[in-house]
C-alpha cells in the first residue's frame, strides 16, 4: 500500500506520528492507560516508534471480568515485531483519538502466530469506549509499536532475578514479559534458544486487584507456575479478607521483604505498572529494601481514574 493510500484511510492525527521528530521530555513510561482524555500521541511524541504501521483483524473477543475486554488481534504485515512491555498505537475507524495499549502476549506468540493479545479496561475515554462498544470480529484497526522500555535481555548482561509488581489493569505489559520469560524456557528446553538471549535465574510476580474477579489471566499464569520452579506469583485483593489463592489488602512492606528472602536483592530487576499512589510507595519500599533506584522501572498512568 503506498502512503498516499495509507494517510487516507488512516486518521489525520497519523500524520503526528509520522512527522513528529523533536523530543519534548524525558518519559521513564512504559506501556499506557488513559482514562481522562489524554492525547496519547503528544504524551509518547519523544518515544520510539517501530518503523512498521501494520493492518490488523480482530480475530477474538472474551470479557476477561466485568470490566476488561481483551482482543486477539491478527497482524497483516510480518516485518512488524516488539519487545515484551511495549505497547501500541491503535488508530480505530471513526475514532479520532488515537489509542495506546500494551500488549500482554509474548513476542513468541507474534512470531508463532501471527497474533497480539490486548487487555483494555472500560471507560468513556473513546478508544476504550470504542473497544467495548463497537469493537467485532472482523473489524480492521492498524497498528504501530512504541516504548522505549522493555525486557529483551542478552547474555552480555549479568544473570539477574526478575520482580514484577502490577496494580489492576497494570498487569498486561507485565504479562507480556512473564509469559516471554515462559517462552524463553520452553525454547531452551527444545533447544531452540537463539544463543544471545538470556533467561532470568528467578521471576516472582506480585499481582494486586481491588476485586478477585479483576484478576484477570489467573489461571493461566497459576498453570505457568505449577511448571516452572523458577516462577513464582503472590496474588493479592484489596477489597477482601485472606481467602484460598490470595492475600487480602495491598501489597505492604513485609511483603516486599519476604520477596527478597527468594530473590536476590542485589541482582533483581523490577518492573512497576499501576496506580500512581501504588508506584511511587513501591518504589520507596524497594528502595529502602536496598535496591538501586536504576534497576526500578515502572509505568506511570495519566491518572488515578481506576485505582
Amino acid at each position: 500500500m503506498t502512503g498516499c493510500k495509507l494517510m487516507k484511510i488512516l486518521p489525520s492525527c497519523l500524520s503526528f506520528v509520522l512527522k513528529r521528530k523533536k523530543v519534548l521530555h524525558l518519559n521513564r513510561n512504559f506501556g499506557r492507560k488513559m482514562t481522562d482524555g489524554s492525547n496519547h500521541l503528544e504524551r509518547t511524541a519523544e518515544s520510539g516508534r517501530n518503523n512498521i504501521t501494520s493492518l490488523a483483524t480482530v480475530i477474538g473477543l472474551r470479557q476477561e471480568s466485568t470490566t476488561v475486554k481483551s482482543l486477539r488481534l491478527k497482524i497483516h504485515d510480518e516485518r512488524l515485531t516488539f519487545k515484551a512491555g511495549q505497547w501500541v498505537d491503535m488508530f480505530m475507524p471513526e475514532v479520532d483519538i488515537v489509542g495506546g495499549f500494551s500488549m500482554y502476549s509474548s513476542p513468541e506468540q507474534l512470531q508463532r502466530e501471527g497474533t497480539i493479545d490486548l487487555a483494555v479496561k472500560y471507560s468513556k475515554h473513546p478508544p476504550a469506549l470504542w473497544v467495548h462498544s463497537k469493537c467485532y470480529e472482523g473489524t480492521k484497526v492498524y497498528l504501530r509499536v512504541g516504548g522505549d522500555i522493555y525486557y529483551d535481555p542478552s547474555v552480555s548482561e549479568s544473570p539477574h532475578d526478575l520482580l514484577l509488581i502490577a496494580g489492576g489493569i497494570g498487569i498486561n505489559p507485565l504479562l507480556s514479559i512473564l509469559y516471554h520469560v515462559r517462552d524463553l524456557i520452553s525454547l531452551k528446553e527444545k533447544g531452540n534458544l537463539e544463543g544471545d538471549k538470556l533467561i532470568p535465574q528467578k521471576v516472582l510476580l506480585l499481582y494486586s486487584a481491588a476485586k478477585q474477579e479483576e484478576l484477570i489471566c489467573k489461571n493461566e499464569i497459576e498453570q505457568i507456575v505449577s511448571v516452572n520452579d523458577k516462577i513464582k506469583c503472590n496474588f493479592f485483593v484489596t477489597q477482601a479478607e485472606p481467602s484460598y489463592g490470595f492475600k487480602g489488602g495491598r501489597i505492604c512492606k513485609e511483603d516486599i521483604k519476604e520477596s527478597f528472602n527468594w530473590l536476590n536483592e542485589h541482582q533483581t530487576k523490577t518492573y512497576i505498572c499501576g496506580p500512581p499512589p501504588m508506584i511511587t510507595n513501591m518504589e520507596k519500599l524497594l528502595i529502602e529494601q536496598g535496591l538501586d533506584k536504576k534497576t526500578i522501572l515502572y509505568e506511570q498512568w495519566w491518572t488515578s481514574a481506576d485505582t
